[in-house]
């Protein structure tokens, strides 16, 4: 949740909606502060070559908005662009799942698992699917997994968990 949050006040800054944060490098007096870890990566510009991992940063933008419809319409596109790719596909999921076109998540999910079958957000995502069918068995068969490679405290262990409750 933290890396969308930092990933959408990338976006927000460079496209100039957080105030004076735009330019401040331009800016003579303003001295960037080193730090030990890495920032958040700037959204693709005409300069920028487009791979995979920035163009899923631009499409996650409208995802945390809520722009569904969009974003899986430039998955989609991504889709044809990089083909078998998991994280595309569970994003694909993601948005089908949200725009309650279930089967059809279902089919995302399911191939981002046979691209990568410890992907942890399609393995989330998919239970989180088991459960809105009211197919609580294979949902604790994704927890299973995911407690098998990431333990009980990793944030895709834990929303499933929640997302299962006590069925």
């Amino acid at each position: 949740m933290f890396t969308k949050l930092l990933t959408l006040l990338a976006v927000l800054t460079s496209l100039g909606f957080v105030p004076g944060a735009a330019h401040a490098a331009d800016r003579p007096d303003s001295n960037p502060v080193a730090t030990s870890e890495p920032g958040p990566r700037a959204p693709t510009s005409p300069s920028t070559p487009k791979n995979v991992t920035t163009e899923l940063s631009s499409i996650r933008v409208s995802i945390d908005l809520g722009k569904y419809s969009s974003a899986l319409a430039s998955l989609k596109m991504a889709d044809r662009s990089y083909p078998n790719n998991a994280d595309v596909n569970n994003l694909l999921g993601y948005t089908s799942r949200k725009l309650q076109q279930y089967s059809q998540a279902g089919v995302y999910y399911t191939k981002a698992l046979t691209i990568d079958p410890k992907h942890l957000g399609a393995l989330e995502y998919q239970g989180e699917l088991f459960m809105i069918l009211k197919k609580s068995t294979p949902a604790k068969l994704n927890l299973a997994k995911i407690k098998a490679i990431c333990g009980t405290n990793c944030e895709e262990y834990l929303d499933l968990k929640k997302a299962i409750g006590n069925k």
